[in-house]
């Protein structure tokens, strides 16, 4: 992603992502599942981690079979990632949909936080 407009050849400009109101960029976020938030969208730029740092994107924590197939051949650990994404919460998870990979432990750490 570019951090500038670039000129087209109308003479016309892209926009910069980075000019979305902060609101739209989050909702837009929100959006990605939750693998793909941490591992990808909160380093993409300062604005972006920031947004990620924000505990209430992350009411809802989505990490389906169908989402982590690709970081399951990849040995990315889903459960660290679970549990980063349930302590960003800070107590405002709502919602989290885990399939195969969560354990009691797991389990008992979600109850606890």
């Amino acid at each position: 992603m570019m951090a500038c407009s670039i000129p087209t050849d109308n003479n016309t400009t892209i926009p910069n992502w980075l000019d979305l109101p902060v609101e739209i960029t989050a909702n837009i976020l929100q959006r990605l599942n939750t693998i793909d938030i941490v591992t990808s969208a909160c380093k993409v730029c300062p604005l972006w981690e920031n947004i990620c740092k924000d505990p209430l994107m992350w009411r809802t924590i989505r990490m389906r079979y169908n989402d982590a197939s690709p970081y399951i051949f990849n040995h990315v650990d889903l459960v660290k990632i679970c549990r980063f994404a349930v302590k960003q919460s800070c107590g405002h998870l709502e919602d989290i949909d885990i399939d195969y990979f969560c354990t009691d432990d797991l389990l008992r750490y979600i109850t606890v936080k």
